[in-house]
């Protein structure tokens, strides 16, 4: 294992897998969901990833670039059988099962906020989740609120929380919009 920083201070983490080959489950209550870079230098971003891991970049709704890892999806396919269709009826752009992490602009006027890495835990309910973390002796840093995914077919459910020691993370919950 190795812990390195990209050429704009955001750390981040390698290993080299032998017996523990990393997440065996993923986008499941409680487990890895998601992960994005804020950085103020995108396309820096995009050659120094795109050179060290071979990711490459989409561009999906708004402008907004995600990285890809071809043949990530197959990965995710094997696990749980119907995800390319899953992810197609929700509105994701073909390539989209490959999305292995997002590229999230940090905006100019917000100085104080570095280069760094953000993870997305799923939860089955935003709100709870919120509330058992304040429980627990961590903040809430933005309350749970909805916002909408792709289509108008689907919403996330949201909430940033940081924990005893102050790390921060999401917890976020896909649900149908109720028409």
């Amino acid at each position: 294992m190795a812990v390195f920083a990209d050429p704009e201070g955001a750390a981040f983490s390698v290993w080299q897998p032998r017996e523990h080959k990393g997440a065996r489950v993923v986008n499941e209550h409680g487990a890895l969901n998601f992960n994005g870079l804020g950085t103020r230098d995108v396309e820096g971003a995009k050659a120094f990833y795109g050179a060290v891991f071979g990711w490459q970049t989409m561009t999906v709704g708004g402008g907004n670039a995600m990285w890809t890892l071809p043949g990530y999806g197959d990965h995710l396919e094997e696990s749980t059988p119907g995800l390319r269709e899953m992810v197609a009826d929700m509105g994701g752009p073909p390539g989209f099962e490959d999305v292995v992490a997002s590229i999230n602009p940090i905006p100019d006027d917000q100085p104080d906020i570095p280069p760094h890495w953000s993870v997305t835990f799923a939860t089955d309910d935003a709100d709870a989740t919120a509330a058992t973390a304040a429980e627990l002796g961590g903040q809430v840093i933005v309350p749970p609120f909805d916002a909408p995914w792709s289509t108008s077919t689907y919403t996330i459910r949201l909430t940033v929380i940081a924990d005893p020691q102050g790390a921060t993370f999401s917890a976020s919950k896909f649900a149908a919009v109720n028409n």
